[in-house]
């Protein structure tokens, strides 16, 4: 363990290596405590020896001198938002981390009672609509409600993901560079006959080509 090192995330990670390699718990003080440095390695030299081959006793002795506190850890738990996970097994396993050190971190053995406070956690932290569909099959287990988040994202591709806050309402463009001619109209009235012959004139209602003879005025004098 370095200066530079999370001591829960370090402690967290010895003792999945440790399940892994199948060693007997009773072993796990013996190999942890060599690796130790500063502050951790302080509180185990100050543990009686009882305490100090005890794995539990020397986990929690660590984290309560050096890792958060059990407020910064039901803080965390309360505050996950979805958007820091963004998917629901991975937002799961962080609340579930998050609960298992804050009532760890008081002393208190509640490891059967986690997944409980972390399904209603689980629950209210997913998408509105993905919520719902859970809430609706009544999970009795995390992993069902895991299972059943995903399979309604899957079904739903667009849930979870944020909307688009601002749409342009204003009407589309018109292009300026060549103006739109407006639509010719036509007078009222029935269409007109082009002229014929000389006078300029059409035939008239009566059949005549010809203009009408003009009224010679009254001779002087």
């Amino acid at each position: 363990m370095g200066p530079q090192d999370d001591p829960e995330a370090f402690i967290d990670l010895f003792q999945k290596l440790a399940e892994a390699c199948g060693w007997p718990r009773a072993q796990w003080p013996v190999r942890l405590i060599p690796l130790l440095s500063g502050e951790a390695q302080a509180t185990a030299q100050q543990l009686p020896a009882a305490n100090l081959l005890e794995y539990n006793d020397l986990k929690r002795a660590i984290i309560q001198r050096v890792g958060r506190t059990p407020e910064q850890h039901r803080q965390r738990f309360r505050s996950l938002e979805w958007g820091e996970a963004g998917r629901p097994f991975a937002m799961a396993q962080q609340l579930r981390d998050s609960c298992r050190k804050w009532l760890l971190a008081g002393g208190s053995d509640v490891d059967h009672i986690v997944d409980l406070v972390v399904l209603e956690q689980f629950i209210a932290r997913l998408p509105k609509k993905t919520a719902e569909w859970v809430q609706c099959h009544r999970p009795t287990s995390l992993e069902t409600a895991i299972n059943l988040a995903e399979d309604h994202m899957v079904a739903c591709p667009g849930v979870g993901k944020p909307l688009l806050t601002s749409t342009s309402l204003s009407p589309p463009s018109v292009s300026l560079s060549r103006p739109v001619p407006l639509p010719r109209s036509r007078p009222p009235g029935p269409p007109r006959i082009p002229p014929r012959g000389r006078g300029g004139m059409g035939p008239g209602p009566f059949g005549s080509s010809r203009a009408p003879p003009r009224v010679m005025g009254v001779g002087r004098g």
